[in-house]
């Protein structure tokens, strides 16, 4: 009885991670936007950040736009425009999660989206970040995973030892010219680019890394053989 109970519940655990998705997200992609911006993710759902030109993404507050979270949140650092870059967090609940591009100018141009809209828009949250006269960003990079894909194909990641404290200052990096429209769409599922994960600090209560899974299995799978 008890090894039944235990099968079922590593059952149930497999499905849950199986039943997760990977939502790609372009940044800086022919303009000042995430494309898609507007994502409907369900719980363990990865978000993947690919950076196509020199940006950063944040997490932020719907009440004051362009200035990072006050509590938890994310922050991928400015991250060159390679291509090959990417940023990726887990959803841990479904709660609306906004978040912006803290290069000077670039919130204000529109450059923001949503994870899970609710009523707080992102239409309205990019109406008021127009009205704003500088962005912020976290002092350093923290909240998930920075991984950078070579020529090749191979995959190298980098873990983040920095603090989540926000910084006062306006972001240093220049503001591209480029337009400020944001395309609005909800995103697809996905298959995740091949990554090592890294262990970063301060991550938001929506989010949490993949390890979490990995170490339930791993002790559901002693307790299995215990029996």
């Amino acid at each position: 009885m008890q090894f039944t109970s235990l099968s079922v519940a590593l059952f149930a655990l497999l499905a849950v991670g199986a039943s997760a998705a990977t939502h790609r997200v372009e940044v800086g992609k022919g303009g000042l936007k995430y494309t898609p911006d507007t994502i409907s993710a369900a719980k363990g759902d990865i978000i993947e950040f690919h950076f196509d030109s020199m940006h950063t993404v944040v997490a932020g507050d719907f009440s004051k736009p362009c200035t990072p979270a006050t509590s938890g949140g994310f922050y991928s650092g400015d991250l060159p425009a390679s291509g090959n870059s990417f940023f990726s967090i887990t959803v841990n609940n479904t709660d609306p999660i906004f978040f912006y591009c803290a290069i000077e100018g670039h919130c204000q141009a529109g450059m923001a989206g949503v994870i899970n809209q609710g009523s707080d828009t992102l239409k309205a949250y990019q109406s008021a970040a127009a009205k704003t006269d500088k962005s912020t960003s976290p002092k350093a990079a923290f909240g998930g995973t920075l991984s950078s894909k070579s020529n090749t194909g191979s995959t190298s990641t980098t873990t983040t030892t920095a603090s989540e404290s926000s910084s006062t200052g306006s972001a240093s990096t220049a503001a591209t010219a480029a337009s400020g429209s944001s395309s609005t769409g909800t995103s697809t599922a996905s298959g995740s680019a091949a990554a090592t994960t890294s262990s970063v600090p301060a991550a938001a209560p929506q989010l949490t890394g993949p390890i979490v899974c990995v170490s339930l299995f791993a002790l559901i799978f002693g307790a299995m053989l215990a029996f």
